[in-house]
């Protein structure tokens, strides 16, 4: 197969969550063009119509920080299986080990883990009496190289890590490939002030979310299919200046 051919997605189905915005918008917007058919999620309802207008896509405003969310999923698939899943969902807080609260604790975990995790196993679900397919998680640098004031975030996207792994192993055997990114500092409307504030450098500078998108496109795609329980760090070399 040519490399082009390879990227192609004509006619598979790929849910995005996190798609209103940044990474999962950006990346929906790749998909898209490779030919995808597009399920959006997200829980902001008015950024989630605009994406899907936008993309001539199907959408689903859900929280995913709720475990009982196979009903709504199920119904928007209408009883096709997935063929790309694309965790892109994501809270992204700084707050001080002695400041975190529960609540803090609880909602960051719950949405970049838990939901991420909730989401692959109705996806595997799906995909494993389909013969198989690709799932994506989005994690983070901050995983394996955490900042001061990043003790919830930091946590979910190791947490992240060990889970895209875990179900890489798992699914194997129904023909579903399981991989990660690992963006560095990103302009996003989440991190840019961020960002700003803390005067983060790296070697190639800051990167945006159509760089993270491609490398998410690739993994997604059949192109990737020798690449399986991978951690992609894609963050201009941000690593080496710690």
């Amino acid at each position: 197969m040519m490399a082009a051919e390879a990227l192609r997605l004509d006619g598979r189905l790929a849910v995005v969550t996190g798609a209103a915005s940044g990474i999962g918008r950006c990346t929906a917007a790749h998909l898209k063009a490779a030919g995808a058919r597009l399920l959006l999620i997200d829980r902001m309802t008015d950024a989630l119509a605009t994406a899907a207008a936008e993309l001539g896509a199907a959408s689903l405003p859900l929280d995913l920080t709720c475990w009982d969310i196979a009903p709504a999923f199920q119904a928007a698939l209408g009883g096709e299986a997935p063929d790309i899943l694309v965790n892109a969902a994501g809270l992204f807080p700084s707050c001080p080990t002695l400041d975190l609260t529960e609540q803090a604790w609880d909602r960051v975990v719950d949405v970049n883990l838990k939901g991420a995790v909730r989401m692959a196993q109705l996806a595997a679900a799906a995909m494993r009496g389909a013969g198989g397919g690709a799932i994506v998680n989005v994690g983070s640098i901050q995983g394996s190289r955490p900042s001061a004031g990043k003790i919830a975030y930091a946590a979910s996207k190791a947490g992240l890590a060990a889970a895209t792994q875990v179900m890489a192993r798992e699914f194997t055997e129904f023909g579903i490939r399981v991989n990660a990114v690992a963006p560095g500092p990103m302009l996003t409307g989440a991190t840019a002030e961020a960002i700003a504030v803390a005067g983060v450098e790296a070697p190639e500078g800051i990167g945006d979310t159509d760089e993270i998108a491609r490398v998410i496109h690739f993994l997604a795609s059949p192109a990737a299919s020798y690449v399986n329980g991978a951690i992609w760090t894609v963050d201009g070399g941000a690593v080496l200046a710690r």
